[in-house]
């Protein structure tokens, strides 16, 4: 499922066009159905007790947007704290994703988790909606390092492991502020 926003603006349109071309791309990529891959938009780093953690907001309420056993690709999206002001503007921003290995590439037996970030390059490439891409990250607390609240969280200590497999993908979003749907 892929959960987008109503008439998004600003960064929230940018983030929104590479999410919809990721979703319908991975799809595609893998043969997934839309109940096999739940895919978030830009979500919020909310404090809770244990440190910070990611959540969608869906009104009224948030939501975590972590691993679920019962799917098997998740991914959302999340934005730096600091946005530069030039002549347009500037956010580094990141695409965190977790998927199941064994469901995605079936027929492959050594962990092919290069050949799934491999997909992700190939369906999302270079230069994507005034995003440039930077790099990628490994290992869960570097792919959730502004979300440490995560770490703690008996649900995500065995999420690196096979057939489970997170990464991030960094970009710079350079985009007009103004913009609209």
């Amino acid at each position: 499922m892929n959960i987008l926003k109503t008439n998004p603006v600003g960064l929230d349109w940018y983030i929104q066009q590479a999410q919809i071309q990721l979703y319908n791309g991975l799809l595609t990529q893998w043969s997934l159905t839309e109940d096999q891959y739940m895919s978030y938009g830009r979500c919020y780093r909310n404090k809770k007790d244990n440190g910070y953690i990611a959540e969608a907001y869906k009104g009224p309420d948030y939501t975590e947007v972590y691993w679920d056993d019962n799917l098997t690709a998740l991914s959302f999206w999340g934005i730096s704290d600091r946005i530069e002001i030039m002549s347009g503007n500037k956010v580094p921003i990141h695409m965190v994703m977790f998927v199941n290995l064994s469901k995605i590439k079936p027929s492959i037996l050594h962990r092919p988790d290069e050949e799934a970030r491999q997909d992700v390059d190939y369906v999302m490439g270079q230069n994507v909606f005034g995003m440039h891409y930077v790099s990628q990250e490994l290992w869960l607390e570097n792919v959730l390092r502004e979300y440490p609240g995560t770490r703690r969280d008996d649900r995500l200590k065995m999420v690196d492991m096979y057939p489970i497999h997170c990464f991030r993908f960094n970009y710079n979003l350079f985009y007009n502020p103004n913009k609209t749907c």
